[in-house]
C-alpha cells in the first residue's frame, strides 16, 4: 500500500514518516510533496490509499487538493494536518471528504488511531468494490445469454412476449406493441472457405466474433436509442439472427454496413436473407420466417447479391430431379468395387444438375438426404443383418456445402464427396465379401468333416457365432444349396464310396454318414439314386 504526505515544511513531512511504523501497517511505500500541485501529479501516476495534507501551501493549498481528490480520486483517504485551528479550514476539510483533522503539534497516538482506520476502511470499500465489479462482470457476461433465451422464445412463439413483458420493457423499451420491425439472418452455411477454415475447430467463437460485430455495427455510436440487435438463436440452422426496429426500412443499407466491417475484420462478406416489415412483437416469427425462406430459395451457382430480401411475388422453384432415378446404376457400380464406375454413375448424376439453372439449399438438402436413404439401403442389400447401418462408413453427420473460391456451390467439389463416400462404401462391400466368402468356405469345410454325424443348421450357426438365418441365407447365397441339402449330398456321395468296400454292412455305412437308423438311411439314399444301397453294391461290385 502507498501513502502520500503533502506539507511545505520539509521537518513536518519527516516527523510524520517518523511517527509510524508503516511496515506493521502495511504500507511499502511514503511518497512526499511540497504543494498540492506536485500532490495530484503524484496521485495521478501512484495512486496512494491515503494522502496526509496540510492546509496553507503555495500553488495549491488544502481545501484545492481536497476538492480535486473527491472528484478525480474519490476512494483516496484524506486526513488532515494543520496548525491552524480555523473552522473554515475545518469545514472546507469534512466538506470535502476529509477522515479528521489533526492539529500540529502532531500526537503519534491519534495519528496511528486515524491511520488504522483510514486503512482499514480502504480495505473494506476496496473489497466492495472488487465483489461489486465481480458481481457486475458476471451479470454482464450472463446478459448475452439472457437475450438470445429471451429472444429466440419470442421467434418461437411470439405469445412468450407477454409472459415476459415487463423484462422485454427493462431490456428493450424501444420495443413497444405494435412497433415496426423486421429479422435477417445470416445464412452461415454459405460462410467463405477461409473464414470457415480458421475457425474450423472454434465454432462458437466464430459465432461469438460475428455475433458482436453485427451489434457493434447495429448501433455505431454506443447509446440509445438502439437501431436493433443481433443475438445467438437456440437450436436452428440460422445460429445468428438479427431484430432490426427504429427504421426497418434501411435494414438493407445497415446490413450492408455490417458487411463492409465484416470485410475489414475477416476480409470476406456474408449473405443475409430479410424478411418484410411486421409490427412486433406479432410479427416476427413471419419475418423470421421469410427470411428463412428467401434463404432456402436462393441459387447457390450463382450469387447475385449479399442482402436478399423477401419478395412473396418470388416463384419457387421445385425439385424436378431425384437421385432414385440413378439408384440401379449407382448400386452395379459400388457392387463392382470399379471406381471407375462409381465415377461415371456419379458423373452422370451431376451432369443432369449442370443442366439446372438454379439449383437452391431445399435442392442440395433434398438430394443429400436421398443419398443418405440410397446408401442406408444398399447396406441393408449388401450386409443383411441387424447392424447394417453400423457398417456405413464413418463420416461427418452434417457435412458443409462445398464451396468455390466465390463462395457458390461447386459441383465438381460436390462430385468429388459423393465419389470418395461411395468408394469408400465400394471397398467397405469387397472387404466383407471377401471376408464373408472365407467363412462360408470355412462352414463348408467344417460340414465335410462331419458328415458322419447328426448336426443341424443350429449348431453349426453356434459354433460360428452367427444367427441361424445368417447362415442359411449366406450358404446358400454362395453354393446355391442350403446346408441341408450340401449335408446330403456329400453324405450320399460317401455312402456311394463306402458301400464299394464289401467289408462294411450296411447297418455300418449308416453310422459313417450320420445315420442312426439304417431303414431311413436306405430310403434316403434309393430317393437319391433311385436305388437300394443294396442294389447299388450289387451292381457296382457285381456281387450276386
Amino acid at each position: 500500500m502507498k501513502v502520500l504526505i503533502v506539507d511545505d515544511e520539509k521537518h513536518v513531512r519527516d516527523a510524520i514518516k517518523l511517527l509510524l511504523d508503516w511496515s506493521a501497517l502495511g504500507v511499502d511505500t511514503v511518497l512526499e510533496a511540497a504543494d498540492g500541485a506536485s500532490a495530484v501529479s503524484l496521485i495521478e501516476t501512484e495512486r496512494p490509499q491515503v494522502v496526509y495534507t496540510d492546509m496553507m501551501m503555495p500553488n495549491m493549498d488544502g481545501i484545492s487538493l481536497l476538492r480535486w481528490i473527491k472528484e478525480n480520486a474519490p476512494a483516496c483517504k484524506t486526513i488532515v494536518i494543520s496548525g491552524h485551528d480555523d473552522f473554515d479550514y475545518v469545514r472546507g476539510a469534512v466538506k470535502y471528504g476529509g477522515m479528521d483533522y489533526l492539529l500540529k503539534p502532531i500526537d503519534a497516538e491519534q495519528l496511528l488511531d486515524i491511520t488504522e482506520k483510514a486503512l482499514r476502511n480502504w480495505n473494506d470499500e476496496e473489497r466492495e468494490r472488487l465483489e461489486s465489479q465481480t458481481r457486475s462482470m458476471r451479470i454482464n457476461s450472463l446478459r448475452p445469454v439472457y437475450y438470445d433465451k429471451l429472444l429466440s422464445n419470442l421467434i418461437g412463439e411470439p405469445g412468450s412476449y407477454f409472459a415476459e413483458k415487463m423484462s422485454f420493457a427493462q431490456e428493450f423499451p424501444e420495443l413497444a406493441e405494435g412497433v415496426s420491425c423486421r429479422v435477417s439472418l445470416i445464412a452461415t452455411d454459405t460462410l467463405h472457405g477461409k473464414l470457415r477454415d480458421k475457425f474450423a475447430t472454434h465454432t462458437d467463437l466464430l459465432l461469438f466474433s460475428l455475433t458482436n460485430i453485427c451489434n457493434e455495427l447495429l448501433n455505431p455510436n454506443g447509446g440509445s436509442p438502439r437501431q436493433g440487435i443481433a443475438f445467438r438463436f437456440w437450436n436452428n440452422r440460422h445460429p445468428i439472427v438479427l431484430l432490426h426496429w427504429g427504421s426497418p426500412e434501411r435494414s438493407s443499407r445497415v446490413l450492408e454496413s455490417i458487411n463492409d466491417g465484416l470485410s475489414r475484420t475477416f476480409h470476406t462478406r456474408v449473405e443475409f436473407g430479410l424478411g418484410c416489415v411486421h409490427p412486433f412483437p406479432a410479427g416476427v416469427k413471419e419475418s423470421y420466417e421469410e427470411a428463412d425462406a428467401v434463404l432456402r430459395q436462393r441459387n447457390l451457382l450463382k450469387r447475385s447479391t449479399w442482402v436478399r430480401a423477401f419478395d412473396p411475388k418470388d416463384a419457387p422453384h421445385p425439385a424436378e430431379l431425384h437421385m432414385s432415378d440413378f439408384e440401379d446404376r449407382v448400386r452395379l457400380a459400388i457392387r463392382s468395387s470399379s471406381k471407375e464406375k462409381i465415377e461415371e454413375a456419379v458423373h452422370s448424376w451431376i451432369d443432369e444438375v449442370r443442366k439446372k439453372d438454379v439449383v437452391t439449399m431445399e435442392h442440395l438438402e433434398l438430394w443429400r438426404h436421398e443419398f443418405q436413404v440410397l446408401k442406408s439401403r444398399w447396406v441393408k442389400d449388401f450386409f443383411p443383418g441387424d447392424d447394417a447401418e453400423l457398417r456405413l462408413p464413418l463420416e461427418t453427420a452434417v457435412l458443409p456445402i462445398p464451396l468455390n473460391e466465390r463462395g457458390e456451390l461447386s459441383l465438381d467439389l460436390w462430385q468429388e464427396e459423393m465419389t470418395g463416400s461411395l468408394v469408400r462404401l465400394a471397398e467397405l462391400v469387397r472387404k466383407v465379401t471377401q471376408q464373408e466368402n472365407h467363412l462360408i468356405y470355412e462352414i463348408a469345410r467344417y460340414l465335410q468333416s462331419r458328415v458322419d454325424q447328426d448336426i443341424s443348421v443350429q449348431e453349426v450357426a453356434a459354433h460360428f457365432y452367427l444367427s441361424r438365418e445368417y447362415v442359411s441365407r449366406r450358404f446358400k447365397q454362395e453354393f446355391g444349396e442350403t446346408i441341408s441339402d450340401f449335408l446330403l449330398r456329400h453324405r450320399m456321395e460317401r455312402a456311394k464310396t463306402l458301400l464299394l468296400n464289401p467289408a462294411l454292412k450296411i447297418v455300418q455305412i449308416a453310422h459313417m454318414t450320420g445315420y442312426e437308423d439304417e431303414k431311413y438311411f436306405s430310403k434316403v439314399f434309393k430317393k437319391a439314386f433311385g436305388q437300394s444301397p443294396a442294389e447299388y453294391r450289387k451292381k457296382q461290385t457285381g456281387d450276386a
